[in-house]
């Protein structure tokens, strides 16, 4: 009986093992940083537009997103997830505890914030896609920029 003793004990520790695991993967993973989210809020509010409901365009411009950069990087919550439309304009304000430089890739704008002042960027969305918004020093993105096809 004694070897069967060893083989149940051993059973049992690879089903809890695995049930641990399984539990963070699928319950308690929603609490770390790199979260992925399937609500469309996955920068945690950050602001940003969403190219007007269902009338579109005659709802105004898409409201001045704020893009918080701590020590080079996002916030705890994550970069700031912004959603345009095609020939929308993107308005974002960028501010950081510390003078960093940052460029949104796709379309070659750079900027250098200043520590505690806001720095503006404006651009139209000219073309559809995915545009990481970086901090050159580290390369860590600290705002997505989506831009959607024209409602046509």
């Amino acid at each position: 009986m004694r070897w069967r003793d060893r083989v149940i004990g051993v059973v049992l520790g690879l089903i809890l093992g695995v049930g641990v695991v399984v539990a963070f993967v699928f319950v308690y993973s929603e609490q770390t940083v790199d979260a992925p989210s399937l609500s469309g809020n996955g920068g945690g509010g950050h602001g940003g537009g969403n190219g007007g409901g269902a009338g579109g365009r005659g709802t105004g411009p898409p409201p001045v997103a704020t893009v918080r950069v701590i020590a080079g990087a996002p916030p705890a919550s994550g970069p700031a997830e912004l959603h345009y439309r095609k020939g929308d304009l993107v308005r974002m304000q960028l501010v950081s505890d510390a003078a960093v430089g940052v460029e949104l890739l796709g379309y070659g704008i750079e900027r250098t914030v200043p520590a505690g002042r806001p720095a503006t960027i404006r651009i139209k969305a000219s073309r559809p896609g995915n545009f990481p918004l970086l901090v050159t020093a580290s390369h860590i993105d600290v705002a997505r920029i989506t831009v959607a096809g024209s409602a046509g």
